[in-house]
């Protein structure tokens, strides 16, 4: 047993005075083995008892030199995350990794945050079955698919997870979308699939091209289709055209605290539908399936930019950076869409910009204004310091569709990489009229910070993310759809991404946390006031989170989370209706959820 383990033991008597808690497995009212067999056996055996994912690395029953190799080798192997229930591509806390044998004295090996069983849900009774157990035995549910989830809401100590990978009923092409309803009137009389489960982006950019069409997802492939990034908003390269990925969904099937399956759309159940679109996943029911809206396929014109700073100018990067972020209005206005990067690589700043136009008409004289216009508003900035104070390259290349493109360019991120994210959303007046505040947000969010004390780098580097995601038909106001409004006048989403350094305490998470909300979202906030951000890549710490993640709706979101979810039955981290429970964590990261008095 690890010494936070024997902290909780300590500390249950405790947390059960502080209010009524969920059950955690310190606790006299947790469910005795043979209630956890009983559901074993309802759930046809797909009941998961978690242990670490390197537990193979530490002594004891389980150690395994050998499958310790495995796991440090493939633990930031996306694909490889998601195979576990308690796979997490971001974990803050990370209480078990893979470790050196030959190390003197080994740190202990907990499940810290994660799930204590799981439930390989592979239909919708199972999920079902799995809420009706977390309610009558009074513990904490969380749900997962893949494990993309900055936020932590698919994480909990002492709960039970329903995870959703493997739940897949397979993928629907409907030529006219009809409701299921079929006295449901609908203004759309166009293509669309329904997504029966828990599949991933790349599943669906495949079946969707093959039958010569498009979908609005993430860049990511392996991030989960139905859950918290389409319940959350959405973003990638062809919401510009098309508007967010939540503005795409046509149905829903959702699972209520209840165990009861519904279906939500314009006409049933009308005010879950919208909240869904937008309110954020995790809170109001489960998605089982969703039908999105599909688009035919078109040529796709591409443009990659990169600057490498040289080793004896590397502020230049930064400046021509801030530059380029003032005329994105621009290019966002001629089509192009696309997220950028900007990071150091060994030692180095570089700038890197795979941007897109996804084409109307791909006639020669269509393609070279798009030129014309990326090269006047960006490319021709950067030649003047092109050789002396950066390197630049520009290539272009035209596809003949967008999936031709997306197979071509890597998208897959590193996994298991503890990062934390702040971001902001920015209209375009912030970014062609404030030119010299540009320059200074970008150099304070390029610093990492130190330690007061030591004079040590708070974390193990950042980089900055740009994402033109936005502008185009995301500014359109769609019905049924609860979405932050600030998406509805943003050009920009800015994102900040600052690693912890490697084995990092509780203290120096906390300072690295700090310096994240208090200095550099702050500044964000300065450039681009009454705006907001995207609620599946915020910080977590931001004490304005209600309004910056929800803007106004969020009122309105908790009156629907009361009403499908009266008792609380789904309760998340920073998720609409998590006011009256907190973590009791005693000074730690984790701990007991329990009801505020």
């Amino acid at each position: 047993m690890g010494p936070f383990f024997q902290f909780l033991l300590i500390f249950a008597a405790a947390h059960n005075a502080f209010a009524k808690c969920r059950c955690t497995p310190e606790d006299d009212c947790w469910p005795s083995a043979s209630k956890w067999n009983a559901l074993n056996n309802t759930v046809a055996g797909r009941l998961i008892q978690n242990e670490p994912l390197a537990k193979a690395c530490y002594p004891g029953p389980g150690y395994s030199e050998s499958k310790c190799r495995r796991i440090a080798a493939n633990w930031t192997d996306e694909y490889w995350i998601a195979e576990s229930p308690i796979g997490y591509s971001y974990p803050l806390i990370d209480t078990c990794p893979p470790i050196n044998a030959s190390i003197p004295a080994y740190p202990s090996c907990d499940l810290g945050n994660s799930p204590v069983y799981s439930i390989d849900a592979t239909q919708r009774q199972d999920v079902a079955t799995g809420i009706k157990f977390g309610k009558a035995n009074n513990i904490r549910l969380v749900i997962k698919n893949t494990g993309h989830d900055i936020s932590l809401r698919s994480q909990g100590y002492g709960s039970l997870s329903i995870w959703l990978r493997n739940l897949r009923s397979g993928l629907q092409f409907h030529k006219v979308f009809s409701p299921s309803n079929v006295s449901c009137e609908t203004n759309w009389n166009g293509s669309a699939i329904s997504i029966g489960g828990g599949y991933v982006w790349q599943d669906v950019y495949d079946f969707a091209a093959k039958r010569g069409h498009v979908v609005v997802g993430g860049a990511d492939p392996t991030v989960g289709c139905i859950g918290g990034y389409l319940q959350g908003g959405g973003h990638g390269s062809l919401s510009h055209e098309f508007g967010l990925a939540t503005d795409q969904v046509l149905e829903y099937q959702v699972v209520l605290a209840s165990g009861r399956t519904v279906t939500a759309n314009s006409c049933q159940n009308a005010d879950l539908f919208t909240a869904l679109r937008g309110g954020g996943g995790g809170t109001y029911g489960v998605v089982v399936s969703a039908t999105i809206k599909t688009y035919p396929t078109r040529p796709t014109l591409y443009n990659s930019l990169t600057i490498t700073g040289l080793q004896n100018d590397s502020g230049s990067v930064l400046n021509a950076t801030a530059r380029m972020i003032s005329k994105f209005p621009a290019i966002v206005e001629e089509g192009f869409a696309g997220t950028s990067l900007m990071g150091k690589v060994d030692g180095v700043w570089v700038y890197n910009a795979p941007f897109i136009k996804f084409l109307t008409d791909d006639s020669p004289g269509a393609i070279a204004h798009a030129k014309e216009v990326m090269n006047r508003e960006i490319i021709n900035e950067l030649l003047p310091g092109n050789g002396t104070k950066y390197h630049v390259d520009s290539q272009w290349q035209t596809y003949r569709s967008w999936h031709e493109w997306y197979e071509a360019v890597p998208h897959t991120t590193p996994g298991a990489n503890q990062p934390m994210m702040a971001s902001r959303l920015f209209g375009k007046k912030s970014l062609v009229s404030r030119q010299e505040d540009l320059t200074e947000l970008v150099h304070i969010l390029s610093t990492s910070g130190h330690h007061l004390t030591t004079g040590s780098d708070l974390t193990g580097g950042s980089f900055m993310i740009m994402n033109i995601v936005a502008g185009g038909n995301v500014l359109e106001n769609t019905p049924h759809t609860s979405v932050n409004p600030a998406w509805r006048k943003a050009y920009l989403l800015l994102q900040q991404v600052d690693f912890l350094v490697a084995n990092a305490g509780s203290a120096e998470i906390k300072k690295a946390k700090d310096q994240l909300t208090t200095k550099k979202v702050a500044a964000m906030k300065e450039l681009a006031p009454g705006m907001g951000t995207y609620v599946n890549e915020a910080d977590s710490w931001d004490a304005e989170w209600r309004k910056d993640w929800f803007g106004d709706e969020y009122d309105w979101l908790l009156s629907i989370k009361r009403k499908y979810d009266p008792d609380d039955v789904f309760w998340c981290w920073r998720c609409v209706g998590d006011e009256g429970w907190e973590e009791v964590t005693g000074g730690t990261l984790f701990g007991p959820l329990c009801k505020v008095k």
